[in-house]
């Protein structure tokens, strides 16, 4: 693990303080993330490219100073991932290596009233909100992120990172018939206007002027205006956008017209797209349901693909559940055939896959997490302690990837 394990190695136990002697408890750090990452151009020996060879070029170029813009992961998922504690710690233990990228993508408002972001302090009213799992325009027209914000008497919103490192703002909107102004200022002084008016609705994008870093970006709408969401990143770094939102499923985002979202993916460009979801679907996938959940993300990763050929993707299985409602806490049936259809569709579409499910202990191990205080009372949704080790393990897994990578 390198590096990392000096980070990883000391876990603290729930309800502990790593600065405090007295409640401070080492926990054994979790294994790292054993991720299958394909051959994608050539097999065996002549292998020319792995799934996650663009993701580790560009932590290449960031290392050796080569790099022109940060390295953007999008963390894809549902309400494992919405409270940003996995995107967070991914966020500190890799910017402790490469650099502190910023925000990334942030929403205007939140698609869920449970969906965070802690690497950006946001204020935001006067809003019409939509999102994959609370309700769609009618257009069906959301976000990069899964969610829109739209104002028709006036709207306003302000962002401060929570580091000073941001020098590059752009904002994500619609451009439509009778679209409204937006007037946009940066740390209190007017910098632009953005028209949102077109001749037909499209996603369309508009860069913030700055200069230096940023401390507070200001957004106030004036007509009828929709935003996707604001991008706030610094020149280099790591950036994890949280694309997570409270009881989103695979089968949900397909509402979401494919082309528009493939159009505001191929604009943000992340270096690595992670999708892991299935939290949901766990408890009712049935049938013909869960013969057709392979198609499903398969049908979901393919505008990832397509807008980003040269990046890479990575599938994160859900976690283990059992049912609590039950007598003996039984394992959810679902649970391993889901994994084995998102396998197969990942590695089928060019993506890496890492088997999260297994790698907690298969079926039942949310019995022990709960026990050890890493999973709530619904023994699916970690707390604060088990998404640090989801996400310790993931980042120890990416970089003992990326030092294979570094010793071709």
């Amino acid at each position: 693990m390198g590096a990392l394990a000096v980070m990883a190695g000391l876990v603290v136990a729930p309800g502990a303080h790593a600065d405090n002697p007295r409640t401070a408890k080492a926990v054994a750090a979790p294994a790292p993330a054993m991720i299958e990452d394909p051959c994608i151009d050539g097999s065996g020996a002549t292998c020319r490219r792995h799934a996650l060879d663009g993701f580790f070029a560009g932590l290449a170029a960031t290392e050796d100073g080569r790099a022109t813009h940060p390295i953007r992961i999008s963390y894809f998922g549902d309400s494992v991932s919405a409270d940003d504690k996995i995107e967070d710690r991914l966020r500190r233990l890799l910017g402790a290596r490469f650099g502190d990228g910023g925000p990334g993508f942030v929403h205007v408002v939140p698609p869920h009233p449970y969906c965070t972001h802690r690497a950006v302090k946001r204020v935001a009213s006067g809003w019409k909100v939509h999102g994959v799992s609370t309700g769609f325009p009618a257009d069906r027209l959301l976000g990069f992120g899964g969610g829109s914000a739209e104002a028709t008497g006036g709207g306003v919103a302000r962002f401060s990172p929570v580091t000073p490192v941001v020098t590059r703002a752009e904002v994500y909107y619609l451009a439509q018939p009778g679209g409204g102004d937006l007037a946009v200022t940066v740390d209190g002084a007017p910098v632009t206007s953005i028209a949102t008016r077109a001749p037909a609705k499209k996603a369309a994008f508009a860069e913030v002027p700055l200069e230096g870093t940023l401390g507070r970006l200001d957004l106030r709408a004036s007509g009828r205006v929709r935003l996707f969401g604001v991008v706030l990143e610094a020149r280099r770094g790591i950036v994890v956008d949280n694309l997570g939102v409270v009881n989103a499923t695979a089968k949900g985002w397909a509402k979401n017209r494919a082309d528009h979202w493939q159009g505001q993916l191929a604009r943000r460009a992340p270096d690595l797209f992670v999708v892991m979801i299935g939290t949901n679907e766990a408890g009712w996938l049935a049938g013909n349901a869960l013969e057709e959940h392979g198609q499903v993300m398969r049908d979901l990763l393919a505008p990832v693909r397509a807008a980003n050929p040269d990046a890479s993707c990575l599938v994160v299985s859900p976690l283990d559940q059992v049912d609590y409602e039950q007598r003996g806490l039984p394992p959810r049936p679902a649970l391993a055939p889901m994994v084995a259809a998102q396998r197969e569709a990942a590695l089928a579409s060019g993506c890496a896959f890492w088997d999260a499910y297994a790698w907690m202990g298969g079926a039942g191990a949310s019995r022990e997490w709960r026990k050890r205080g890493w999973v709530v009372r619904d023994f699916a949704h970690p707390t604060t302690a088990g998404a640090h080790r989801i996400a310790d393990a993931l980042a120890a897994g990416l970089l003992d990837g990326y030092a294979r990578y570094r010793s071709r």
